[in-house]
């Protein structure tokens, strides 16, 4: 059975994923990842909180509604370099005395570029009501993973634990899963248990107390806490490749549709140390674990879209957004190690494993979004746009049969969801002032047991100069990102608090 690992109060400034310590791991983790709607692209767009959906006229609205593209009446190239500075802080909530840990990260990326070729039609004949056509494409920044989190504090149930229970239930330590690297580490090993007066064959560790109840299988250990210590890095990204084509009938009708191609790239380093820091067991010290894994893939999507102009004042805009289908590769290398006593004296050993490249698909739920846009003169934008989605329809696809234990998992944790967005500009040239704000609505069922009570914000501003054929955005993004999520089904939810500060500069040239 493979074994997929977890990832870790993942991104900043896009979504949380959430670390389940299970061999059999549900990858509801992963399609989350490129599910949930994200604030990234140029610094216009983003300053405006992404609400482009009927205004249009922008590189990045290209991945969101690619009717944008009808609105371009001259050509366009541009490019967004980016940095982002950002922490996490995350409280385990039924860890005895623990304390917030705060980790901290910055990276520097490329936000967006693309070029948009526009061609006036219209006088080619003098009754067509086409008035142009336009070509564009662009690579836009989906989703950022550059994060780092931590937490330590007392714990009565460790990993350690929750993995001799698996091998009790499962009755095995097969080879590529966590549990079978721990017993190749001589973490895990066979004893026997003695009940009503018989002996029988179990897994057990070196922590004390603990009980194989041979009628059920069921795994148990009662004493005092053992420290535990996670410290997890990730990075990469989700770049989408958009090639658009649009047209404009008449100035009241702009019609779009882009071809999506997202490439991601994801990387993720973990440590994990359970340790007997106050000597409260006699045949236990300190055990390790620890894990190097790297997601690459490709997927591929279309989006349409229509944005109609009723008066100069008003901009009605909508699009949809078909399933996503990933096909990933993953790469995953494991690592365990600890003391254990043996023949009346303390050993050390260590396993580490490299896992066969696995692949599988993940596919994303349908989008609908609906826009609204306002043009007040010459002065003024306002945008408004609600995204919508059902988290629920997410799939997952593999070469084993926990896949429908994942999509069981998905249709049972996961309901609606979307975003919403506003964003305004105000002109006076040559200057331009832009403010916006996205809420992100909850994607877990009440009650889940993917995660809970998830709160997601972005605000941001900026500032548009224009001079001659050049223009020259600067953007900014508050992120806040709060949820709850279970390392491991023996702990209830931590508490994750992410923030983030982004910083973008767009330049680009009208020909």
């Amino acid at each position: 059975m493979k074994t997929i690992l977890s990832i870790t109060a993942l991104s900043l400034l896009t979504t949380p994923l959430f670390a389940q310590y299970l061999d059999a791991q549900y990858k509801d983790q992963y399609a989350l990842a490129f599910t949930m709607p994200s604030l990234q692209g140029n610094a216009r767009y983003v300053s405006m909180g992404g609400a482009f959906g009927a205004l249009g006229g922008n590189l990045s609205a290209l991945s969101t509604n690619p009717a944008s593209i009808g609105i371009y009446r001259s050509s366009e190239f541009s490019f967004t370099p980016s940095v982002t500075v950002g922490s996490s802080a995350t409280k385990p909530l039924d860890i005895t005395n623990a304390r917030v840990r705060d980790a901290d990260r910055m990276n520097f990326n490329m936000g967006n570029f693309g070029y948009i070729a526009a061609w006036d039609i219209s006088k080619s004949q003098s009754q067509n009501e086409w008035k142009m056509l336009q070509f564009g494409i662009g690579l836009n920044r989906l989703a950022d993973f550059w994060n780092r989190s931590s937490y330590t504090g007392l714990v009565n149930w460790t990993y350690l634990d929750e993995l001799t229970r698996e091998a009790n239930q499962y009755g095995n330590v097969p080879i590529g899963t966590i549990r079978g690297v721990a017993w190749d580490a001589k973490q895990i090993y066979e004893g026997e248990t003695e009940y009503n007066g018989v002996m029988y064959e179990s897994f057990h560790n070196d922590l004390t107390g603990a009980f194989i109840d041979p009628a059920t299988g069921a795994y148990s250990r009662s004493g005092s806490g053992l420290t535990q210590n996670q410290y997890t890095e990730t990075s990469g990204a989700i770049n989408e490749w958009a090639i658009s084509f649009g047209g404009n009938y008449g100035d009241v009708l702009y019609l779009g549709a882009t071809l999506g191609v997202p490439v991601v790239n994801f990387r993720q380093n973990r440590r994990l140390t359970e340790s007997d820091a106050q000597n409260n067991h006699t045949w236990f010290r300190e055990w390790k674990l620890e894990e190097e894994l790297r997601i690459n893939g490709n997927g591929i999507n279309l989006k349409v879209g229509a944005t109609v102009r009723p008066t100069d004042f008003m901009r009605i805009g909508v699009a949809i957004h078909t399933p996503t289908r990933f096909v990933l590769t993953e790469n995953l290398t494991i690592r365990a190690g600890g003391d254990y006593f043996e023949n009346g004296s303390w050993k050390s050993s260590s396993h580490r494993e490299r896992l066969d490249p696995y692949e599988y698909n993940i596919r994303t739920p349908m989008k609908l979004i609906g826009s609204l846009g306002f043009v007040i003169g010459h002065q003024a934008l306002i945008g408004i746009e609600y995204e919508h989605l059902n988290y629920g329809k997410m799939r997952v696809g593999g070469y084993d049969a926990s896949s429908d234990e994942d999509n069981d998992f998905i249709v049972d944790n996961y309901g609606n969801g979307g975003v919403l967005r506003v964003g305004g500009e105000y002109r006076f040239d040559p200057v331009s002032l832009r403010a916006g704000y996205n809420f992100m609505m909850d994607p877990y069922h009440s009650g889940s047991l993917a995660g809970k009570e998830f709160f997601g914000q972005n605000i941001s501003a900026g500032i548009g100069f224009v001079a001659g054929l050049t223009t020259i955005d600067l953007g900014y993004v508050y992120s806040l990102r709060n949820y709850q999520m279970k390392p491991y089904p023996g702990m209830t939810f931590n508490q994750y608090d992410v923030t983030g500060h982004q910083f973008l500069l767009t330049v680009g040239w009208r020909f």
